[in-house]
């Protein structure tokens, strides 16, 4: 990837955090999100979606301003809109590694500062 299409995929990025930190300050009362995952956003390469699929987003906020995202990839026409707290966090426990439930249980339990 160039330097001008590194930058611009980093800016897309950003903009889908912001839209998280943003979504969940209008939704306080919710702790996860489901939201189409932008390309390049993890860590790890998760390439493309299987065929018949569409790759998400699970944002888990453990605390106000600790958040995780988890890939997920759900058949294309998958009902996202209505999905609950409950359901949605089934999906996380069905497609997270251990490594990243561990994470979200320490977060919930860690004092951040400002929090």
């Amino acid at each position: 990837m160039t330097g001008g299409a590194q930058t611009m995929q980093a800016r897309l990025i950003e903009i889908a955090k912001q839209g998280d930190i943003a979504w969940f300050a209008a939704n306080p009362d919710r702790r996860i999100r489901i939201r189409q995952a932008v390309a390049q956003e993890f860590a790890d390469d998760i390439g493309a979606s299987p065929v018949g699929m569409i790759w998400f987003a699970l944002v888990l906020e453990a605390q106000p301003g600790a958040r995780i995202r988890q890939p997920i990839a759900l058949p294309i026409g998958f009902a996202i809109d209505d999905m609950d707290d409950a359901a949605l966090f089934s999906l996380f426990q069905r497609a997270a590694p251990a490594d990243a439930k561990a994470l979200l249980s320490r977060l919930r339990t860690t004092k951040l500062p400002n929090a």
